[in-house]
């Protein structure tokens, strides 16, 4: 039986169970045993009928309470990160938006190709000297209005054969979307990073949380035992103010921890556009691992070849050289095959058209083929001043491949260092806090016999909580940091994550009550 269970026991008698029934069972099993054998005996009176439902019903949602909450794990947040941090899915959008660059520069390769349609219709009337007239009779010979009708279909087909300006925007362009998905990775690993980064924020205000409870718990109950021991003239006045003031300054420590708590859920909440109120917690055992290979040069030249955002650069120092040779392109010649097929069909309503062309209807066909050759020869100065400009972004980009590397290099140094530091800082807090129990149990002692002041065991239990809480904070910041080194060689992934989530288990933890402080021994190294 749990212990919610057992801490809210059941009056089986009361309920209509004999003395000597199995107990064993789940009380609402026993509850609707008792019911149905109620039901042969005796037919049940309706005011009877509703207790014994309330009373099912009761054990029921007894039963349901001491199942544990589901708690969302790192995998689990990530995941719905995935889709719904908008972040991300605006460096997919932009990504995609990046890589039509590459189908849009090939177009203008290959044949344009354009069909063309032109009907008309005309009329035309004839008057005065244009107008034929019999001479002897004065009749006309010819009709005063005639309408043509005339469709014209034309073909027309280039073909570019020579443009160095076209080929280097395409090579530019394939440079662009190697950039663009290298980015798209950098931005996928941030995301991991965000996630994680949130995630045990949450994990970390949690326990200090738990700490400041438990301190303000054990200050409030020193409260209560120094103003009791004054109500008896054991203790001073100034031994009251003292432990009020301590106390105080727990409560606000608490007040601002639960602030600090629903402030990281939120930006959780913003990442993954969901709250979640149970975290699945970092366990107490979970390994202190030295990064492998356990040599920091070999970390920072595999984050020198693998690193997304050097090979974002990278990818943007061959476009920046690309669009050298597209703007230099201005000062070679172009070529390009241009042909084109069109057909007149033309018709005479009246079979007239003027008093010197036969009417009737007759069609007209056009074939040509034509070589373009473009050679410029002056624009202005126009063409090499954008080739200067384009060699000035090329060597900026430079400056951003270099800046790139540096600022790798020093997140990998420093994610190595952290990473070592952060093993030792973890097992220097275990030692701190096992010294700091200890020294308050002996503080404690002193001060029941006298010879120790209520100041120096007030002090004592603050160090306490500063250990734990500088414990909490080391010890997720050692998981961030393995991330962190990861992120920079280039090699994070969700295996990664996994093996992460592999070190979290669902016990949400206790707050740490004056009495369930952890012995000494517990916070092995």
């Amino acid at each position: 039986m749990s212990s919610k269970m057992q801490r809210f026991p059941l009056n089986l008698t009361r309920w209509g169970i004999p003395k000597g029934e199995n107990r064993d069972s789940p009380p609402w099993v026993q509850a609707e045993t008792c019911f149905l054998r109620s039901i042969k005996t005796r037919k049940p009176s309706r005011a009877l009928q509703r207790e014994w439902l309330t009373k099912i019903l009761f054990s029921i949602g007894l039963a349901c309470c001491s199942i544990p909450a589901w708690s969302a794990n790192l995998v689990d947040v990530y995941q719905q990160a995935l889709t719904s941090d908008p972040v991300y899915q605006e460096a997919i959008d932009q990504s995609l938006a990046t890589k039509e660059n590459v189908p849009i520069s090939i177009a203008s390769l290959f044949p344009n190709i354009n069909a063309q349609a032109i009907p008309s219709i005309t009329r035309q009337g004839f008057a005065g000297t244009n107008l034929q007239v019999d001479a002897s009779t004065g009749a006309p010979l010819t009709p005063r209005n005639n309408t043509e009708r005339a469709y014209s279909l034309s073909l027309n087909i280039s073909q570019t054969v020579f443009d160095f300006a076209k080929f280097s925007q395409v090579k530019g362009a394939v440079a662009t979307s190697k950039s663009a998905d290298a980015t798209l990775n950098a931005a996928l690993q941030t995301l991991m990073i965000r996630v994680s980064s949130a995630y045990f924020a949450v994990l970390r205000d949690e326990d200090n949380l738990n700490y400041s409870e438990a301190s303000k718990r054990a200050f409030a109950q020193q409260l209560d035992q120094v103003k009791q021991q004054y109500d008896v003239g054991l203790k001073t006045l100034t031994e009251v103010y003292t432990a009020e003031a301590s106390y105080e300054s727990a409560v606000a420590a608490y007040i601002a921890a639960e602030a600090t708590l629903a402030n990281d859920r939120e930006n959780l909440r913003v990442i993954t556009g969901q709250y979640y109120p149970v975290l699945s917690q970092l366990s107490e055992a979970f390994p202190l691992i030295t990064p492998n290979p356990a040599n920091v040069d070999t970390w920072v030249m595999k984050a020198e070849r693998q690193n997304w955002s050097i090979k974002a650069s990278q990818y943007s120092v061959d476009a920046a050289r690309q669009t050298i040779r597209q703007q230099f392109a201005g000062h070679l010649p172009t070529v390009n095959v241009q042909g084109t097929v069109n057909r007149l069909y033309e018709n005479n309503i009246n079979s007239y058209v003027a008093l010197t062309s036969r009417g009737g209807p007759g069609t007209e066909t056009n074939r040509s083929v034509t070589l373009n050759i473009n050679v410029p020869l002056f624009s202005g100065g126009g063409v090499a001043a954008a080739t200067n400009q384009a060699s000035y972004n090329y060597q900026a980009a430079e400056k951003q491949l270099e800046q790139s590397i540096r600022n790798t290099i020093n997140s990998t140094r420093q994610s190595y260092n952290n990473v070592i530091a952060g093993i030792s800082q973890v097992r220097a807090d275990q030692q701190a806090i096992k010294s700091n129990i200890s020294s308050l149990q002996g503080m404690e002692a002193s001060y029941q016999v006298g010879t120790t002041t209520l100041v120096d065991v007030l002090n004592q239990r603050e160090k306490l909580f500063q250990a734990q809480t500088q414990y909490a904070t080391d010890r997720y910041a050692y998981v961030n940091n393995i991330l962190a080194l990861k992120q920079a060689a280039g090699t994070l992934s969700f295996d990664d994550l996994r093996a992460i989530n592999a070190w979290l288990n669902n016990t949400k933890l206790r707050p740490l009550h004056p009495d369930h402080i952890k012995p000494a021994s517990s916070y092995s190294k």
